[in-house]
């Protein structure tokens, strides 16, 4: 006869799941939720807006992608990863996300960065071209850039599909949505009065970071004008993000909706996104329009479609805040307006900094004690 093994009273082999709290519901708190989700995590995200929605700088038609960064091979290779990370997202949700189009430096005389972004993507085997001003034309008509650096790789991401796509994978592996938290550690969340226990909270909170934690970073109010593009036809399906180095303006085309995005990636004045107006002034409008009249002289009088103001949450050095505070709650801050790019890349490291896993990106120039927080502050163009 064959003895039955006894039975276990209240022991199990088998680890208990993890849960986790993701404060802030923006591309980098998705992100950081689904990449928990991979690894069997219970995940809760908070936010008072339904993701996609709502003032986070998140939120917009059009953000750009690129991967060159100068002479900075580090931040390549994070843009390079994050932009295959993007494509798995395609196949994941199912839809384009990324619409590569190119990203154009424009070069003025003794511009060292589109030369150097040269140099280094080329160095490093990524798609990088130097172009006359003939060749530009040529490929793009009606842009009249001069002679220009292109990163092949760049291009246009879509915030409101990605965000949307990610909100219905996020339910549909169980991710649990609740309201605005209201009190935040490393281990517990109070929302509406009820406060809940986690193994680990992550903070992805955008502007609305120093609720919660004492973060050297600054935000700033950038204005955004949206310009009637329609005039371009199928060539705006073509058209790539552009770039001006000295000055801080970029344009960026959303062909979805027929417009061009023009704003100055150079830090604005301070501000925070509760209580703004969002009025864009007079001034900036008009050095937008000049902007875009230089490069493109036939919208030069194009109707205005749209005026915003987002917010930069920035680092003195323009560099990212991912790190974890004494007791353990987890911060990603500081994304200085090119953070969006790299959200599937950040998303995965603040997970295995949440889990207790080695991050598979050197974290030291992150680090939230780093003395570039408290130096001179550095632009950067978008």
């Amino acid at each position: 006869m064959t003895r039955m093994a006894p039975k276990s009273k209240g022991f199990s082999t088998s680890k208990p799941q993890q849960r986790m709290a993701v404060i802030g519901g923006g591309i980098m708190g998705a992100m950081t939720a689904a990449h928990l989700v991979e690894q069997g995590v219970s995940v809760t995200v908070y936010d008072p807006n339904p993701m996609g929605t709502g003032p986070g700088a998140s939120v917009d038609t059009g953000r750009s992608f690129r991967v060159h960064y100068g002479e900075d091979q580090a931040l390549i290779q994070m843009a390079a990863r994050s932009r295959n990370l993007w494509m798995g997202w395609e196949q994941k949700l199912g839809r384009p996300l990324l619409h590569t189009t190119g990203k154009l430096l424009i070069e003025e005389p003794g511009d060292r960065h589109a030369l150097d972004s040269w140099r280094t993507l080329r160095g490093l085997g990524l798609r990088a071209d130097r172009m006359s001003q003939g060749a530009v034309l040529e490929e793009w008509p009606g842009l009249h850039t001069g002679a220009a650096t292109v990163d092949r790789l760049g291009g246009v991401l879509d915030p409101v599909v990605i965000l949307q796509g990610l909100h219905v994978w996020l339910a549909s592996n169980g991710v649990e949505f609740r309201g605005e938290a209201l009190e935040v550690s490393s281990d517990s969340v109070d929302c509406a009065g009820t406060k809940t226990e986690f193994d680990r909270v992550i903070l992805t909170a955008g502007a609305w970071t120093q609720r919660w934690v004492d973060v050297t970073m600054e935000v700033t109010r950038q204005e955004l004008v949206y310009f009637d593009a329609s005039a371009l036809g199928d060539r705006l399906r073509r058209l790539p993000v552009f770039s001006h180095m000295e000055s801080g303006f970029y344009a960026i085309p959303t062909v979805k909706d027929g417009r061009i995005k023009v704003a100055n990636h150079h830090p604005g004045v301070l501000g925070h996104p509760d209580g703004d107006a969002r009025r864009v002034s007079a001034d900036f409008e008009m050095e937008a329009r000049q902007f875009l009249g230089r490069y493109i002289p036939e919208l030069a009088e194009a109707d205005v479609a749209r005026r915003y103001v987002c917010f930069y949450s920035g680092t003195a050095d323009r560099d990212f805040i991912l790190d974890r505070t004494p007791d353990g709650l987890v911060v990603g801050a500081g994304f200085s307006g090119h953070g969006f790019k790299f959200a599937p890349l950040i998303g995965r490291v603040l997970a295995q900094l949440a889990l207790g896993l080695d991050p598979e990106v050197d974290l030291e120039r992150f680090s939230m004690r780093r003395p570039a927080l408290r130096g001179e502050r550095t632009k950067l163009a978008v």
